[in-house]
């Protein structure tokens, strides 16, 4: 016996999750299935708790009408619950019996991604803009991909090297501010407070090649510019994107920031950037059309 499960995929906080389970015997034998608790059932993904227990109803595959789970049949039950406040992952369980009474059991999960509204310094909105993006959450060790629109913790890692993501900020009292970002792998950081700036991290790069015995074919001014890392960001909102070098806060813009090996260097397209020089302790201000490097040592 297999049984597979499709869910809605992304519902308001105490909305319905309609369920759809697929029950196949994949055997040899006929198999019954028990009405009700003993036979099928739903769990939403709370198994301390009994009372957003379901039960999936048959609504289609018993072709002759016998009640029994004939071999190939395939039998689709569905069902519905009501969501949390948080992400949910449904379980169905599936309990049978052979002709001789041997127990055949299966289930199947199903996730749905309960809407969240972005608060500073715990979550963060984030919805796929074009290309391949990939996260990875705090204490996880791999990445995965953004398919849509979702949020994840504050303390996530970001990576835009093949796409764009927008991302969502809390202000706090249900406000938010959004801006787009690509081309970079970075951390997101923000202080949990109302108002707070989100500052995305840059990571990753290898500043190994910034060593003089790697960058010995190149020219003096080569060497000095060879890009390590950058990150591109695109909207309006409280941001904040640091280098090794400087970081770069804007409220609306298209900037860059890139870490060189002789610096970080920000670059602006549209509005006006404050660009914080942590070598030097100053902020300046740079405008559209310019740029500014903060020097290496």
């Amino acid at each position: 016996m297999d049984v597979t499960q499709t869910c809605t995929a992304r519902v308001k906080p105490r909305a319905q999750v309609d369920i759809q389970a697929v029950v196949a015997n994949t055997g040899d034998i006929q198999l019954t299935i028990p009405p009700g608790l003993d036979g099928i059932s739903g769990n939403a993904g709370t198994p301390l708790d009994e009372s957003d227990d379901f039960v999936p109803t048959l609504a289609s595959g018993d072709v002759n009408g016998n009640g029994l789970l004939d071999v190939g049949e395939r039998w689709t039950y569905t069902g519905s619950y009501t969501a949390d406040t948080v992400d949910m992952t449904d379980i169905v369980t599936v309990d049978a019996t052979g002709p001789g009474g041997e127990a055949v059991s299966d289930l199947a999960p199903c996730e749905t991604d309960v809407i969240q509204t972005p608060e500073p310094g715990v979550i963060v909105g984030v919805q796929k803009v074009s290309g391949e993006v990939l996260f990875k959450v705090p204490g996880s060790g791999k990445f995965v991909p953004l398919t849509g629109t979702t949020e994840i913790p504050v303390g996530s890692q970001v990576d835009t090297a093949h796409g764009t993501i927008k991302l969502i900020a809390g202000l706090g009292g249900g406000r938010t501010n959004s801006a787009n970002f690509n081309d970079g792998l970075f951390k997101i950081q923000q202080a949990h407070a109302r108002n707070a700036y989100m500052t995305l991290l840059l990571e990753g790069g290898n500043f190994g090649v910034c060593r003089t015995s790697a960058l010995s074919a190149m020219s003096v001014d080569a060497k000095r510019k060879r890009q390590v890392r950058r990150l591109w960001g695109n909207g309006k909102g409280r941001f904040t994107t640091k280098g090794r070098y400087s970081s770069a806060t804007v409220r609306g813009t298209h900037w860059l920031v890139q870490d060189r090996c002789d610096g970080t260097l920000t670059r602006v397209l549209r509005g006006i950037v404050k660009v914080k020089d942590f070598r030097k302790h100053k902020t300046i201000s740079v405008r559209a059309g310019h740029t500014y490097l903060a020097q290496a040592p």
